[in-house]
């Protein structure tokens, strides 16, 4: 419990000194100096922000800050999310890519994940089981598909999902998930999330692949055919 409070201390603290957006923040070993946890605390706060699209590593380079939009998105860089931005694209064929998509990265974030990813896979478990409300746990499903994206380290495919993610917040969802996000639903989607995780921790691709097909499919019915 007390690493969770130094987590969401640090996360705060990073968010909250007015660094500007771009900005390449210190080392773990600096940062865990001045704020005076251990360098895991901070691994695990970094690793929560870039679930959150708030930080970007950038490999031999080290860690950035990322500009937030007026609506509260991430703005990344890159062709990918200026050509999503660029489609005029419907609920249904978010949906529609999501399920064509979304269970490759599970599969191959089975095959490529470090024990960093894990880590920051079981804390977006952790996240999405204490959500209570739509609000939380919409935040807390989307850092979880984000971290399965960023665990395939295939720059490419984090890029295409950076892409989706783009095109879901312009799209005009009106009051669809409010409806599909049920309670009862949430408690279910919980399980299906961890039947994810739990074929990625053990490195079983197909199982991964899977379970994200089965998690997005119920999705995809339902939305597509309420």
């Amino acid at each position: 419990m007390k690493n969770d409070v130094n987590v969401e201390m640090v996360r705060s603290h990073l968010l909250g000194t007015g660094t500007t957006a771009g900005a390449k923040l210190p080392t773990e070993r600096v940062l865990a100096e001045q704020l005076g946890v251990s360098r895991n605390v901070i691994r695990k706060a970094l690793s929560v922000m870039e679930t959150e699209g708030r930080v970007m590593r950038k490999v031999g380079s080290g860690t950035y800050l990322v500009k937030q939009t007026a609506g509260g998105a991430a703005e990344r860089a890159g062709p990918a999310r200026a050509q999503a931005e660029a489609l005029d694209v419907s609920p249904k064929q978010i949906v529609e890519a999501r399920f064509a998509f979304e269970p490759n990265l599970a599969s191959l974030a089975a095959m490529n994940c470090t024990t960093l990813d894990l880590e920051r896979l079981a804390e977006c478990a952790r996240r999405y089981h204490n959500a209570d409300n739509f609000d939380a746990y919409e935040v807390a499903d989307e850092g979880f598909h984000r971290a399965i994206a960023i665990a395939t380290h295939n720059p490419l495919l984090i890029s295409a999902y950076e892409a989706f993610m783009t095109a879901d917040a312009q799209a005009e969802w009106g009051s669809i998930r409010q409806r599909f996000l049920t309670a009862e639903r949430r408690v279910a989607s919980r399980k299906e999330h961890d039947k994810i995780l739990a074929a990625i921790r053990s490195r079983d691709a197909a199982a991964a692949f899977g379970a994200a097909r089965e998690h997005l499919q119920y999705i995809t019915s339902a939305l597509l055919h309420p």
